[in-house]
């Protein structure tokens, strides 16, 4: 009988805390919008909330914000929540630097947040039904999409269903089924450390009663602010109006998509993309060329910044794509320039051996319009282009305030380091290049480890792999050093895209950089930067490189001609 009274007793008490107990008033939507925070709520406190512990002072805003949440989403007045627990801790500016004990206190403190709340963001999203088969826009359900970031731990994302008003759908949640789950998910966010829902791969071990020190609530009507400071009063209080005058917002109104759209710099149905066979006309990749757009969104973004940061005022711009190919990144950077530059005279010219690739492309560019008058491929190699186009002394209009970009994609081995010194001597002012086939240095690298068995390397460079990567990683860094040397302080080596897409991926990026050093000093910085490139040159065993050789930069063997450079070992640009 005691054993039947206890299986009853516990019954109860599951059920009686399964089915939170909260009454609304009927109708708060004129009392919450008023100057005032909402101080009366006809709610009972939910059994979920665990908040013996807790004083009424704290308690009454969360309580407070958590009612104005389901009210605002009943209303269709919600647009977004934020919680924020403890910041991470800050390096201290101190003359001298920090100590080791400054940085063991940080990394102390940053031991005891891991697994706190760090931020908390709320969002409507439409979602689509799972169980049917065949969807339609009508299947989409609304959820309150939650996102909680930890300290040093994993992120978790978890979709809370609501209802929608006025909707007539017997599969929806009613309004108190969808509210009753929101404010669940909602009271277990403010009490991690009782109830394991919230929790991170951490555990309990580091969660407060209360980790949450204040947080913001914005609807179309009002912004309101929660702050739960430890030192201060917890208070809830509008900070802010609206000028919407309460009216609801329409899901046409605000971004209810899952997926948000990414920023690109071009759109991907713009008609070129279309000519070339890389996207349709509602902006979907076609088959096989996904990737391809990607790639020409990217490279599109790098040089507009590099355009952006450049010291230059153009008055024109010039732009030469040596082996553009079919011209994909071509056509990208020409329509974006001329977006950019309205006003101005944009010429592209780019250059490939295959006759019959350029005529199709110079064919697509001609069917295009006014837009891409200035955009023209020719028959050619580095060596035979035309060296006036950027001199300006063959396209009117252009003056010595053009701004000047030399390009150069995957052009194999030493082909590159010409179109390098192709920039160089014609004062390009941006570079962009991305390498292929570093073959020069690799039997030179090859000898070096045969014969250097003791080679602080030699564990790696046994292996015929890692030679290869040494060499690509090499022949890059001798680019890079000696583009500064050049006058391209601002060099930069970095992945272009993933390894999914190439594997040829390394780009080199410099922009042409009028130095304020003295003349002391930067003739110290010019011995510095070419020691050492003999430094890395000699490691490897390098004796000769192309673009070092047309520079006549000294490899710290007498194999570059010295009979061809001037006093900055740089050979006579006329």
């Amino acid at each position: 009988m005691r054993a039947l009274s206890s299986t009853v007793y516990a019954i109860t008490l599951l059920l009686h805390r399964s089915a939170p107990i909260i009454a609304f008033s009927p109708s708060l939507h004129h009392k919450f919008y008023k100057s005032s925070p909402p101080t009366r709520f006809t709610h009972q406190r939910s059994r979920l909330d665990f908040s013996s512990d807790v004083s009424n002072d704290v308690q009454k805003p969360i309580d407070d914000f958590i009612a104005s949440t389901l009210e605002s989403l009943e209303a269709g007045t919600f647009e977004g929540f934020s919680l924020k627990g403890p910041p991470a801790p800050r390096k201290r500016k101190r003359k001298g630097g920090q100590t080791e004990s400054d940085k063991q206190a940080i990394e102390e403190r940053r031991e005891k947040l891991r697994g706190k709340y760090k931020q908390i963001t709320g969002r409507l999203v439409l979602l689509e039904a799972r169980k049917k088969r065949k969807r339609t826009k009508s299947d989409s359900e609304l959820y309150l999409q939650t996102t909680i970031k930890y300290h040093l731990a994993t992120d978790v994302a978890k979709n809370w269903k609501v209802s929608v008003q006025g909707k007539e759908n017997s599969e929806v949640a009613s309004p108190r089924e969808g509210r009753n789950e929101v404010e669940l998910g909602l009271r277990q966010i403010f009490q991690a450390g009782e109830d394991g829902g919230n929790l991170s791969e951490w555990g309990a071990h580091n969660m407060d009663r209360l980790d949450i020190i204040g947080g913001q609530l914005v609807t179309s009507c009002g912004t309101y602010e929660l702050q739960l400071q430890p030192k201060h009063k917890a208070i809830f209080k509008p900070t802010k109006k609206n000028g919407k005058g309460g009216a609801k917002t329409q899901a046409g109104e605000s971004n209810l998509s899952h997926d948000r759209k990414k920023r690109a710099p071009l759109s991907p149905s713009s008609p070129f993309f279309q000519a070339l066979g890389i996207s349709n006309s509602d902006g979907k990749p076609t088959k096989g060329m996904a990737s391809k757009l990607r790639q020409c969104q990217r490279f599109v973004e790098i040089v507009a910044n590099l355009v952006d940061a450049s010291p230059t005022t153009p008055s024109s711009v010039r732009v030469v794509d040596f082996g553009c190919g079919r011209g994909y990144l071509t056509f990208s950077l020409h329509s974006h320039l001329v977006a950019k530059f309205e006003s101005m005279d944009v010429q592209t010219q780019g250059l490939d051996r295959r006759p019959k690739l350029i005529a199709e492309i110079n064919g697509i560019a001609r069917s295009l319009g006014d837009e891409y008058d200035g955009l023209n491929f020719i028959e050619g190699t580095i060596g035979e282009t035309n060296v006036q186009f950027l001199d300006g002394n063959v396209l009117p209009g252009t003056s010595e305030g053009a701004l000047k970009i030399v390009i150069c994609l995957h052009a194999c081995d030493t082909a590159t380091d010409d179109a390098l010194w192709f920039a160089i001597c014609h004062n390009a002012d941006l570079i962009i290049t991305a390498p292929c086939c570093q073959h020069e240095l690799r039997p030179q690298i090859d000898v070096h480890a045969r014969e250097n068995p003791n080679h602080p390397l030699g564990e790696m460079l046994r292996h015929s792999i890692y030679r290869e990567r040494f060499t690509e990683m090499t022949t890059d860094a001798l680019r890079a050093t000696l583009l500064e040397i050049a006058g391209y302080e601002s060099t930069n080596v970095f992945e272009f895209i993933g390894s999914e897409h190439t594997a040829k991926n390394s780009m080199i990026t410099a922009t042409k950089v009028k130095s304020s050093r003295s003349k002391k000093r930067q003739h110290a910085w010019l011995q510095e930067r070419r020691s050492k490139l003999i430094e890395l040159a000699q490691m490897y065993g390098i004796k000769r490189q192309r673009l070092a050789t047309l520079m006549g930069e000294s490899l710290g063997h007498d194999v570059t001609s010295s009979s061809t450079s001037s006093r900055t070992g740089m050979v006579p640009l006329n």
